[in-house]
């Protein structure tokens, strides 16, 4: 339950709320004449919700069905078993063609209420799911779309979605340019390192051979 000093919204109000494709959506081999779009699994998520691109799975959507499983810019995707987490997708990334699979719930804005990235906030706070009921103690979570539906959450005014907004936006920037940082010292590490085992001494006898 949310806390009782806050108005609420019931979430199944403000979105729609559905599971993503099963396996009979799409084949891991080609289909002719279908667009390769791309699959996000658990794993492709990591524990602050960040998206991993490398890890989406190519994968072919079947032709009878629809483009409801694919996601669009605002969506909202919680991975709704095991470990649960959530991501918004972007406009940049609503162009991938990214299909969510049933590990997924997909909630889907239909109101300017629907904060995209307020309600993933609270997906990804331990804080926020053990107050909104949905720390189960020692059992694996499993959410269903009917649970997401009738979820009550905190009603905040216009300066609070404006601060989470900013907020989660500088820590995703902070996040990027550190990954890319260590990433940036790792190679040059890796390199003074190939250096010191193979250096000139290596690249004279390599030239003598």
């Amino acid at each position: 339950m949310a806390d009782s000093q806050h108005s609420e919204l019931i979430l199944g109000d403000i979105a729609d709320i559905f599971m993503g494709a099963t396996v009979s959506v799409y084949s891991k081999s080609p289909i002719h004449g279908e667009p390769i779009v791309h699959l996000i699994t658990g794993s492709t998520l990591d524990n602050c919700g960040n998206i991993d691109k490398n890890s989406l799975v190519p994968v072919w959507k079947h032709k009878h069905n629809t483009n409801h499983f694919i996601a669009q810019s605002k969506d909202i995707l919680v991975l709704a078993r095991g470990n649960i987490r959530a991501t918004v997708i972007d406009q940049d990334l609503s162009k991938e063609k990214i299909l969510a699979s049933a590990n997924f719930a997909i909630i889907r804005p239909t109101s300017p209420a629907c904060n995209s990235t307020y309600i993933a906030e609270l997906f990804n706070s331990p804080k926020s799911r053990e107050r909104l009921g949905l720390v189960f103690g020692s059992r694996v979570p499993s959410l269903r779309a009917a649970d997401l539906r009738r979820l009550k959450i905190p009603t905040l005014n216009l300066d609070q979605h404006n601060a989470i907004n900013e907020l989660s936006s500088a820590r995703h920037e902070a996040y990027n340019a550190t990954l890319a940082l260590a990433e940036q010292q790792f190679r040059v590490a890796s390199n003074v390192l190939d250096q010191i085992i193979w250096g000139a001494k290596w690249e004279i006898i390599q030239h003598s051979l």
